[in-house]
């Protein structure tokens, strides 16, 4: 009977392990080191077989050769995912992934594709559902002789509005080190045919607004290097590309404000005796009252937003730290895993936004639009975790189908995955809704 090996049993393999079960048409095998999360899977999904397995160091391999598998998903942080690759080469194993394709697993794409395997990455909802948005449209204006003139897509993780109840505008689904990782990262943009860097964070300092029908009006930032999609989609001639997250009003501020102060700064301080009212008037600069510290900082007043956002997350409580050793990344961590968690009564929301104007042969110039708004299901899995885990699941039934068969590492950008991917996602009901404007 085919196999698939799932590694990992965190909030993402739930719908995964729930549409191979019963889609898939094979045997599911789940591993992770936690048994907590393997007996979870078990309680969803009686049919599957759990296995306690770290798959660092041997882990992977062993698991391999004690199930043989047809493919493997791997839903483990990033940093799993050359290891995972590698073993999967040496084993002659299909492999999925939607995590972001590190070099270290580009370089053996030779390799993957002289042994006739398939592995394909970054095949989420950002990274994945916005790549496979692009590459259909992008084609299509290509084969009807177009040409693009600008892309933008934009996608943002967050309560649904009726979830949006605190003052930051955000709410976690899972651990915050992803999210406040990405406060200090780095951003590129094509712009009028003109590149342009903002780095360690600067991104949140040139901030836009979009209104998205029917949910809200919404901020805009960009999010990493947009350039290199001029050659990943194929397109260049594009003057403009710029590839962003989208947040509830007032993020950005915020985030700017905590940059000033170095409170995303991952090195260890001495914290003994400390709390959190300690902690953030020195991190301020200053003694005494953390909200007067703050202030003088970064001059602004008692009643300002921000002031206001951070004394409700708890930075100007008088309360002892959790540990007497650690980061300003840490306290934030802490604070945002205890104040900003979506409950399990409550819908987070994914909105994907896609944009691209081009000009056709007959003078024409029209905006191709799509958007994906997709919300989690209270009790049973978040919006994040079914967008994420759903599209890889999709990719190894179709690799065992004999519908995927291009050997070498892809991102789905192919037509051979993105087209059948989407079409069953949206059977799925996870849908991009289409439009298109022409404009003078």
């Amino acid at each position: 009977m085919r196999t698939v090996l799932v590694m990992g049993a965190g909030r993402v393999s739930a719908p995964c392990i729930d549409y191979l079960t019963r889609r898939g048409g094979c045997r599911v095998v789940v591993s992770d080191v936690s048994q907590g999360g393997l007996d979870s899977v078990a309680r969803l999904f009686p049919s599957v077989v759990t296995d306690r397995q770290d798959a660092g160091g041997e882990g992977a391999a062993q698991l391999t050769d004690r199930y043989s598998p047809d493919v493997v998903i791997s839903l483990l942080p990033h940093e799993f995912m050359p290891a995972i690759a590698k073993v999967c080469l040496d084993k002659g194993t299909h492999m999925v992934n939607p995590a972001y394709m590190a070099p270290a697993i580009s370089a053996l794409s030779p390799e993957v594709a002289s042994k006739g395997l398939v592995f394909v990455t970054e095949l989420g909802v950002d990274p994945g559902i916005d790549h496979m948005s692009a590459a259909k449209n992008i084609s299509m204006i290509h084969e009807r002789g177009g040409l693009v003139e600008s892309f933008r897509s934009l996608c943002g993780a967050l309560p649904a509005p009726e979830a949006n109840d605190n003052p930051w505008g955000y709410k976690l689904s899972w651990a915050p080190s992803s999210l406040i990782g990405a406060s200090r990262r780095t951003a590129k943009i094509l712009d009028d045919g003109h590149e342009i860097l903002w780095p360690d964070g600067e991104t949140y300092e040139h901030v836009s607004m979009i209104d998205v029908p029917g949910i809200a009006s919404l901020e805009v930032y960009a999010n990493a290097d947009s350039t290199v999609y001029k050659s990943d989609y194929g397109i260049p001639e594009a003057n403009s590309i710029y590839r962003g997250t989208l947040r509830y009003p007032g993020w950005c501020e915020t985030i700017c404000h905590m940059n000033a102060i170095g409170f995303f700064d991952d090195k260890k301080q001495d914290a003994k005796g400390m709390t959190f009212a300690h902690f953030t008037a020195r991190q301020a600069g200053g003694g005494g009252d953390p909200k007067e510290a703050l202030c003088r900082k970064l001059g602004l007043k008692p009643w300002s937003a921000f002031i206001l956002r951070m004394e409700w997350i708890g930075f100007f409580d008088d309360r002892p730290l959790p540990s007497e050793s650690l980061s300003a990344r840490d306290v934030v961590s802490y604070l945002f895993a205890e104040k900003l968690t979506i409950s399990p009564d409550e819908r987070d929301m994914i909105v994907l936004f896609d944009e691209i104007t081009a000009r056709y042969p007959d003078g024409t110039r029209r905006i191709h639009r799509s958007v994906l708004t997709d919300f989690g299901t209270p009790g049973k899995w978040t919006s994040i975790a079914r967008t994420t885990g759903v599209p890889p699941a999709i990719a190894a039934k179709f690799i065992m189908d004999g519908k995927i068969i291009t050997p070498g590492i892809h991102k789905p950008t192919l037509r051979e995955i993105y087209g059948p991917v989407l079409e069953e996602l949206a059977a799925e009901g996870i849908e991009l809704k289409e439009s298109q404007i022409d404009i003078l």
